[in-house]
């Protein structure tokens, strides 16, 4: 930004959480005294490259003035200062710019001298931490007014009165400048400073910080698979924060083009189908100073599936033992399930057990619910009470839209079974 000596351009004086790019500037020239009740139609600091934005000279001036009111108004003497009014704000401003700016109070009061004498202002010496500005110490701005009260004795300067002495003025010029630069109008920013000086407590800047959230927080979904969007939101306008974004479950997903993002954002998410029990995962936005969570429930799945084992030789109704009494013993199964695709259902069916050696028998992709095989009696391993082996059966039950459900004996509600081998 260039400020133009004797052009009277308004700037924004509240600060947003990112600071400005820097910009070059006209050189300064030193400051005139005027009429105490003229205002300065200049803006900011005098001139140079600036990361923090200062409230309009003539603003700050204006405070000067009412400052001089509040004084007299409190009854306090007159006293004696080469520092007009004019050159008060103007070099204090500049003084505190190079201060917020990373300068030491060495650095600034020298760059304000050499810039009194004439010399093109120096650059700042760093930019501040995004947030609420913090300034040099009160002691600190009274010795640079000290210093500037003799600067202006040794330039001639003629003496005049004020009822503000230079405590005062460099504490109050300072504390006003503190509360425009945080975000404070110049009305809120004098009322801050005069109730402090009429004895109240210290109260805060304007300054909101920057932020993020999301919106929604949470949903909460049910079993199939869906689709939805939330938004990153900033806290104010203005509030250009990068962030990023990632999920902690594979069943919710983001495009990866919403991984990172600037500000705020609308950012579509996916969620899977459930087959399982009921379950929760986030997406997180993280950014410089904090972070939030957007969070999806999703309800268990309805789908519920069994099977049956039946032993035709010893009667119709549902057992856990299929017994191999005679040279072609059958042991029947059946399954039933609620998956919701439409069409037919497909089964694939595995069986494991001993009788003599170690048997397997497999069914694939079965249009019906039914599963069969048959064994004989008289095996090695065969006696006549009938010697018991396990029976190890799974089914895999999948749908038209692909939903599936396992089942496999001994586990969950499905009983553990069991062959008896018995001599023919």
């Amino acid at each position: 930004m260039r400020y133009l000596t004797g052009v009277v351009i308004l700037i924004a004086a509240t600060m947003a959480c990112s600071h400005p790019q820097n910009r070059a500037a006209a050189s300064p020239t030193s400051p005139s005294a005027i009429d105490g009740a003229s205002t300065i139609a200049f803006v900011g600091g005098v001139a140079g490259p600036m990361d923090v934005l200062f409230p309009p000279r003539n603003e700050s001036f204006v405070f000067r003035n009412d400052l001089e009111g509040k004084y007299q108004s409190l009854g306090r003497p007159l006293t004696q200062t080469y520092v007009d009014r004019e050159g008060e704000v103007v070099w204090m401003q500049e003084y505190i710019r190079y201060r917020v700016n990373g300068c030491d109070h060495n650095t600034a009061i020298q760059r304000v001298l050499a810039q009194i004498d004439g010399a093109s202002a120096g650059g700042v010496c760093g930019a501040p931490p995004d947030g609420q500005i913090l300034f040099p110490s009160r002691a600190d701005s009274l010795d640079m007014r000290r210093v500037l009260e003799s600067k202006y004795q040794a330039m001639g300067r003629p003496l005049t009165s004020t009822y503000v002495d230079l405590e005062g003025s460099a504490i109050w010029i300072q504390e006003y400048e503190r509360y425009r630069v945080n975000s404070c109008d110049h009305a809120t920013a004098e009322a801050k400073v005069f109730s402090q000086i009429d004895g109240g407590p210290v109260p805060p800047t304007c300054f909101v910080a920057c932020t993020l959230l999301v919106s929604p927080a949470r949903v909460d979904v049910f079993d199939p698979a869906t689709s939805g969007t939330f938004e990153v939101r900033p806290s104010q306008a203005g509030c250009n924060l990068g962030w990023t974004a990632s999920s902690d479950a594979s069943w919710l997903t983001i495009p990866s083009s919403f991984t990172t993002g600037t500000g705020f954002t609308t950012v579509p998410y996916s969620v899977g189908q459930n087959v399982g029990g009921s379950r929760s995962a986030k997406i997180h936005v993280a950014w410089s100073g904090g972070s939030a969570d957007f969070v999806v429930n999703q309800g268990g799945t309805p789908y519920q599936g069994s099977f049956t084992l039946t032993d035709p030789f010893r009667g119709p109704g549902a057992t856990s033992e299929c017994w191999f009494r005679s040279l072609s013993t059958p042991c029947n199964f059946t399954a039933t399930a609620n998956l919701p695709g439409s069409g037919n259902y497909t089964y694939t069916w595995t069986a494991t057990y001993i009788n003599g050696t170690q048997k397997t028998v497999a069914l694939t992709t079965s249009a019906t619910p039914n599963f069969s095989f048959s064994d004989t009696c008289g095996t090695t391993d065969a006696t006549a009470e009938g010697s018991p082996a396990d029976l190890n059966v799974t089914l895999t039950i999948t749908d038209s839209a692909g939903n599936t459900i396992t089942l496999t004996s001994g586990q969950g509600n499905q009983p553990a079974l069991v062959v008896r081998r018995f001599t023919c």
